[in-house]
Parts: C-alpha cells; structure tokens; sequence
C-alpha cells in the first residue's frame, strides 16, 4: 500500500514490510495510483458502505494501476491497516491463483465494528489465514467468516530503534508521537513552560501528516525515542469511542522498548499485555490529573539508576521478542512454512545484542 497511502500511521506497516524483504525471498508488489485515483476510490469506498450496490465495490479497480503476477508463489501476503482496503486488491491480477496460501496481515480492526464492516470482512474469503493485530477481536471475525483467525501482534524494526550497543544520551526528557491524553498533555505542557522538562510532541494533526519518505519518518521516530528519557505510551486509539471500549497493544508500547525509554502512560488491558511487558515499570502509569502524574514521575528523578535499568530491561526484551522477524516467523508458522536462514540469523544478531546491551 505505500504507493497509494502516505500517511505516518502506515509508515509501521511498510516497515514491516521492509524486515520480510530483508529476511526472505519476496517481490514486493506496490500498488500504485493510476489514472483518475482520488475520484474512482472514493466511489468505490462509497459503494462499498451501501446495500444494493456494494457488490459493485468488491469488483471495481479503485484507481490503482492495474498489475499482474507473472509466475507461481508459495505465499501472498496483504499487509492492510482496515478491512475495507481489501478492496485495492482488485487492480492486481492472478493473486488468488498463482499463490499457493493467501494471507491478509490486518493491524486495525475491534471487534464492535464487526455489524459495519460485515461486507468488507466477506472479502477476506479469498484468504486461507487472516491475521488480526488486536487479541480481542480473533474470536469475533473467526465466528464471521469461519477461515482461521490468529492473533499476530505488532512489532517494530528493533534494530532501528535499538540504543545498544552504545546508547546516545538521552537528551529529551518527555517524547509523545500519535494519539496522547491530553489532561496528561496539557499537564507535559505547564512542566516545559516551568522548564522542568524538554517535551517534544505532535502539533500537527495526525490525518495530515504524510512523510515524503516513510523510511526517513521511521528514523526520525526512532532516533527521538532512543533519545528520550520517557516516551509517552497508550492503549490504540486512547480516548476515541471507535474501540467500543476494546483496550489493546498499540504501536507505541513496542517503540518505546524498543528505544529503551521508560514508558509513561497507561498499560493496555488486554491479557497479552502483562505476558509480554512483565518487567517492574514497563509501563509507568501516569494517572489522569497532574498532580498524579508529578508523583508517577518523582520516581524516577533522583533515582537516575533505576531509569538506566528500566531502559536496558525494555530494550533487551525488544530485541528478543519484538522485532517485525519474529512476527513473520510465527506467519510462517501457522501457515506450515520454515523460516529462512536469513531470517534466523537476524533473530541471532538480536539475541547477542539483547544479552550484550543488559549486560553493560
């Protein structure tokens, strides 16, 4: 999808996309807008939300430039944000049958959208494994559209954003990136105005922006955050009613271990969560009101020990388990395939590193 959507929040997907092709013997296919593409996707969009017509939709070519598969592969991977992306799809030819498994990699779906998106979730039927980003919503679009559902978290390039082996000082106190609280932000605001914290965070709206270069945007996020002391973390989509109240592992948690910066937030109540960040101050809560989160950070102040220990914890779990290879891996595993040699070695480069950085 980079060809066709340039906005930050996609830039993760396409870096992931990055870590497959660096690890295993893949032609990236990116689909790219052709003639007339911002009028035909918003029909074909508009289609796709009406009874009647939205049959239309699942056959219509959005506007992309129209390709095709020229030989045989063993597996078809669609990395996607939402369900109605399937419809892009429609400009590629010979997906369905010059691929011996077909799998859709969706990061953003809860499982009260399932009445709405009924239609586009019918689309994944072309599919032999469809993995969800959010645990909480597996069960639901199984009980839908009865293909297999597994539970794929997301990840990070760890070796993009990890501090070791020579960590960088941490010159910024406070980094925020994305979705925030914003009692908690107003409060980040009254410290850097008291000049009690150097605060770095978002003032642009996240819809509009869009990295000229998604690989750029990813180095940008991921030197900040390896250079910050606390990075501010939340469950996906805080404070937005689209969850229907579904808490889950948002982008941020594995940037922010990744980076080794201790995270300031709130921890995600999905039963993954506390498996996976079980180390003491994965998740430094930072409560609702200022005056909680002076307190959560007093902590730390005048312990610079424990925020070094923290950090190392965080970064080394990253490089053993969040990485984008690990999740591929595990693709490969419910689809039957073995991992690369290549992929295998990355996965020993992270694991030296990781023992390497905690032990320092």
């Amino acid at each position: 999808m980079r060809g066709a959507k340039k906005l930050a929040s996609w830039c993760s997907n396409y870096e992931f996309e990055d870590v497959i092709a660096s690890v295993d013997d893949v032609d990236l296919v990116t689909l790219s807008p052709g003639s007339g593409f911002g009028p035909r996707e918003w029909l074909v969009r508009r289609l796709g939300w009406r009874p009647g017509v939205r049959q239309l939709a699942a056959k219509m070519n959005p506007g992309l430039r129209v390709q095709s598969l020229d030989k045989d592969y063993e597996v078809f991977a669609f990395v996607c944000m939402h369900p109605s992306d399937l419809i892009y799809l429609n400009c590629l030819k010979g997906w369905k049958d010059r691929c011996k498994i077909k799998v859709c990699y969706m990061v953003e779906f809860y499982a009260g959208w399932l009445k709405e998106y009924a239609f586009h979730l019918g689309l994944l039927a072309d599919f032999d494994h469809v993995m969800l980003c959010f645990g909480g919503s597996v069960d639901a679009v199984h009980g839908l559209i009865g293909k297999p559902v597994h539970h794929v978290a997301l990840a990070v390039d760890a070796l993009r954003f990890t501090p070791f082996p020579n960590p960088p000082a941490r010159v910024v106190d406070i980094y925020s990136m994305g979705r925030r609280s914003e009692p908690i932000h107003q409060a980040l605001l009254k410290m850097a105005v008291r000049r009690e914290a150097f605060y770095v965070y978002d003032t642009i709206p996240g819809l509009l922006i869009q990295p000229m270069d998604y690989r750029q945007h990813r180095d940008l996020v991921a030197n900040f955050a390896k250079r910050s002391r606390f990075f501010v973390a939340y469950p996906a989509k805080v404070e937005d009613d689209e969850t229907r109240g579904q808490s889950e592992v948002g982008a941020r948690f594995f940037e922010g271990a990744a980076a080794g910066a201790v995270m300031l937030g709130r921890a995600p109540k999905a039963p993954t969560f506390a498996k996976e960040f079980y180390w003491p101050d994965a998740v430094v809560d930072a409560g609702v009101t200022e005056e909680e989160l002076i307190a959560a950070l007093a902590k730390f102040k005048d312990n610079p020990k424990l925020v070094e220990t923290t950090s190392r914890k965080s970064a080394a779990e990253a490089l053993r388990k969040f990485d984008w290879a690990y999740r591929w891996k595990e693709i490969l595993r419910l689809t039957g395939i073995e991992p690369s040699s290549k992929l295998l070695q990355r996965e020993k480069q992270m694991q030296q590193l990781a023992a390497l950085g905690e032990a320092a």
